[in-house]
């Protein structure tokens, strides 16, 4: 039976086939509502860079499906899975349950000529929250911190809400300067508290307001001189889920969750970038590639990243991924219940996009912008005639000029993040 390859032109079909460098998604949906039937497998190349979106209300299956497209990316064949390393950002604490396997779907998946599995990924947790973890029964394999040193006067000032033309703004930008100098990378809050207090040429109430801000940072508990390298985030075959809702009872927990995925982007996107003009300069000399393997990141709750309205200190960041990613080499994907909440230049490039079930007006106004002159229907058609299941999504690609109903492969590891219920025995189907 023939292939749906979503994420590919015909030039990449020619070259590479519709199997080599693909992940399994799901299959054609045929028909329509009760209707529909299930056709050709789908298949989405995970080789070449893509900037992704996944969207649906709660309850359609976005979270799954990010899971899903996670899967593939660990079991990718050998010669792509060697250059890919994947960073997935884990905003509700869901994705440690990949690590198990999918026993309680068996026979679904059964149907699907699948199979439960547990999936080799790293979890990784913020410092301190070891004990809770242990107490859960959460699974981590290391933490992680973020270098003080490693931020900018611009990813404090979006954090602390502070104008970068005020005292405070002024007085940061020249705290930073001289322990930069003085220290390069390898500073603490500590530090930047004492540096604070010793620039007396600003006013005391200044310095104490700025202080007070980096105390209660320091109480974080994100921040180490030693903290987690890139390098390390983006090893090869690697899958990484950095466990950010821990963060969730801090009075600031998306601003510091955005400070970790902010940085994370721009020191990922650097490196690429280095990594691709010595590739390029290797493969000119005829030499072995660079270590620094293609990086896709995956993003869930989205819109608290990179929001349509204000920013915060991952906004620039992922934005300069979707506009100069595919040249360098980094892949993003992004799951939310509310596109129209998405910052619009971020959705306008977008190659492929995973659209389960929509009703709010507003978040299907903003993809009906940006849909392409070879779509026949509208965006509400094609939702409208998806069948009344979970899971079942119309796929807009980009690259073929396409549009797919499909319905996704059940997921082979445990998903953590279905809907609880007081009914606890109920049947399967």
């Amino acid at each position: 039976m023939p292939r749906i390859t979503v994420g590919r032109d015909e030039g990449d079909v020619e070259e590479f086939g519709e199997m080599k460098g693909t992940g399994f998604l799901g299959k054609h949906i045929l028909g329509e509502q009760k209707e529909a039937s299930l056709g050709n497998e789908v298949r989405m190349d995970i080789a070449r860079p893509h900037v992704m979106g996944i969207f649906g209300k709660r309850g359609q299956g976005k979270s799954y499906t990010m899971g899903t497209v996670a899967e593939e990316l660990v079991n990718a064949d050998d010669a792509v899975r060697n250059n890919l390393s994947t960073i997935m950002i884990d905003s509700m604490g869901i994705f440690w349950s990949m690590k198990y396997p999918n026993n309680e779907d068996g026979a679904i998946l059964d149907r699907w000529d699948l199979g439960p599995e547990s999936m080799n990924v790293r979890l990784l947790i913020p410092e301190g929250h070891e004990e809770k973890c242990r107490e859960d029964g959460i699974p981590f394999d290391r933490t992680f911190a973020i270098k003080p040193g490693e931020m900018n006067s611009g990813d404090w000032e979006l954090a602390f809400n502070i104008d970068p033309t005020s005292p405070y703004g002024i007085l940061l930008e020249r705290v930073i300067d001289k322990l930069k100098r003085e220290k390069g990378t390898g500073f603490s809050i500590q530090d930047m508290i004492r540096t604070i207090k010793d620039h007396d040429e600003f006013d005391i109430d200044v310095r104490r307001a700025l202080v007070n801000r980096f105390t209660t940072a320091d109480d974080w508990g994100i921040f180490s001189p030693d903290g987690i390298t890139v390098r390390e985030l983006t090893q090869r075959e690697t899958v990484s889920i950095l466990d950010v809702s821990m963060f969730e009872s801090l009075s600031r927990g998306w601003s510091v969750r955005a400070l970790v995925v902010g940085l994370l982007a721009r020191k990922v996107l650097k490196q690429r970038m280095e990594s691709k003009r010595v590739e390029e300069l290797e493969e000119m000399e005829g030499l072995p590639t660079s270590d620094s393997p293609i990086v896709w990141m995956l993003i869930d709750e989205a819109h608290q990243y990179i929001p349509d309205e204000g920013q915060t200190p991952a906004s620039e960041p992922l934005l300069q991924w979707a506009k100069i990613g595919r040249e360098p080499g980094v892949s993003v994907v992004l799951a939310t219940q509310q596109p129209a909440r998405i910052n619009a230049n971020f959705l306008s490039q977008m190659d492929i996009m995973f659209v389960h079930r929509l009703t709010a007006q507003a978040d299907i106004e903003a993809l009906g912008e940006i849909m392409q002159t070879y779509m026949r229907y509208n965006i509400t058609e094609l939702i409208d005639n998806l069948p009344r299941q979970n899971g079942a999504a119309v796929i807009l690609d980009d690259n073929s000029e396409r549009v797919y109903p499909v319905q996704v492969r059940p997921r082979k590891s445990w998903h953590a993040g279905g809907t609880p219920t007081a009914i606890k025995d109920r049947g399967r189907t």
